[in-house]
C-alpha cells in the first residue's frame, strides 16, 4: 500500500538531519539527466583538420611541390599553385583529394597524387577530469579508446559514475556517453568510445540514494550499477532490516523542486511478491522506522537514533 503526503515534522527532521551530516554532498555530483546517450563511436574514424595542426603535403613525382604548412585560426592554409584555402573539418584522406581535383582542375597536373598528414596536432592531449585517481593533461599522439585513456588518469574513484561524458575537440557540443561497466563485459568492449588528442574526457560523479533507521548499515549507496538501483536492493546493501523495523511502514522520500514529498511503502509486502519492486533516484530517501514508531508524526526522537551511525558506502557492482 503506497499513500503520498507532505512533510510531517518527522520528514523535516530526517531531511534535516541528512543535510548536516553532509550526505546529500555526495550526491550533487551525480549525472546530467540532460545529457543524451549517443551511439558510440566506432574505433577508426579519421580526425578531421583542427586550426593549429601541422600538415604534411606530399604530391607524387613532384617534390617541389612537397610543403609543411600550419592551419592558421581562421581554418585556412597556404597551398603551392593553389593558394589559402579551408581545410579545417576534413579528414587527412578528404584534404588530399580536394588538392588534386583542384591541382587538375586548374590544369597544374594531369593526375596528381597528393598525400595529407596531420604531422602535429594543436592540443597532443587528452585532458581527463571528474571522478578519476589521477585528474590531467595526458600526451595522447593518435586515437586511442576511453578505456585506455581512463587507465592513464588511473581508473575511475569508488564513486564515480559508469559512464563518462567525451567531448571532442573538433568543437561539437554533443555529448557521448560510454558504458564502461556491465555484467557483460564482452558488451562494454564493444561500446568503447575513441578519444583523440585535444578531446576532454569527464567521468562524473555517481548519484547516491541514503537508508536510514532500523537497518543494519544506515547511510548512503553509491549508485554504480549503470546508476540504477531498486529498494529492495538498496535495503539489502545497507545490511538489511533489523528485526525491530517496522517494515509495514516504511518511508520513501523524493526530492523535488518543492522539497521533499514522501511515499509510504509496505516493504513486507514488497518482499512477499504481493507489489513490485521500485526503482530509485538519486538524493532518495529510504526511511525504516523501528517497530515502536508507527508513524512518523509522531516525533523525531527515533530518527536522531537511527542515523547516528549513517555514513556513505561506495557499493562495487
Amino acid at each position: 500500500m503506497r499513500r503520498k503526503s507532505h512533510f510531517t515534522v518527522g520528514l523535516r527532521s530526517i531531511v534535516l538531519t541528512v543535510l548536516s551530516l553532509g550526505l546529500v554532498a555526495w550526491a550533487q555530483g551525480a549525472p546530467d539527466g540532460d545529457a543524451p546517450l549517443s551511439t558510440p563511436i566506432v574505433a577508426g574514424v579519421p580526425l578531421t583538420i583542427s586550426s593549429g595542426d601541422l600538415l604534411a603535403i606530399a604530391v607524387s613525382d613532384n617534390p617541389e611541390l612537397t610543403q609543411e604548412v600550419r592551419v592558421e585560426d581562421n581554418g585556412e592554409v597556404n597551398i603551392a599553385l593553389i593558394g589559402s584555402a579551408k581545410l579545417v573539418g576534413l579528414t587527412a584522406q578528404q584534404a588530399g583529394r580536394w588538392i588534386a581535383e583542384e591541382l587538375q582542375r586548374r590544369h597544374f597536373l594531369l593526375s596528381p597524387q597528393v598525400t595529407v598528414l596531420i604531422k602535429e596536432y594543436a592540443s597532443q592531449g587528452v585532458s581527463v577530469t571528474g571522478e578519476v585517481n589521477h585528474p590531467g593533461v595526458y600526451s595522447l599522439m593518435a586515437a586511442r579508446t576511453v578505456l585506455d585513456v581512463i587507465s592513464l588518469a588511473g581508473g575511475l574513484t569508488s564513486i564515480a559514475d559508469t559512464r563518462v561524458i567525451i567531448k571532442h575537440r573538433s568543437g561539437s557540443k554533443e555529448r557521448v556517453m560510454v558504458l564502461l561497466k556491465a555484467d557483460d563485459a564482452q558488451a562494454a568492449l564493444n561500446e568503447n568510445a575513441v578519444v583523440y588528442p585535444g578531446d576532454l574526457v569527464i567521468a562524473q560523479r555517481a548519484g547516491t540514494v541514503y537508508v536510514l533507521g532500523d537497518v543494519g548499515r544506515p547511510g548512503g549507496i553509491v549508485m554504480q550499477n549503470n546508476g540504477r538501483i531498486t529498494l529492495i536492493q538498496a535495503l539489502a546493501l545497507a545490511g538489511g532490516a533489523k528485526h525491530t523495523a517496522a517494515l509495514g511502514h516504511v518511508y520513501l522520500l523524493h526530492k523535488e523542486e518543492g522539497g521533499y514529498t514522501s511515499d509510504r511503502i509496505s516493504v513486507a509486502e514488497m518482499i512477499r511478491g504481493r507489489i513490485a519492486d521500485l526503482e530509485l533516484k538519486p538524493n532518495d530517501i529510504l526511511f525504516v522506522p523501528g517497530s515502536r514508531i508507527h508513524y512518523l508524526a509522531q516525533g523525531s526522537t527515533g530518527f536522531a537514533e537511527g542515523l547516528g551511525g549513517a555514513a556513505v558506502y561506495h557499493v562495487l557492482p
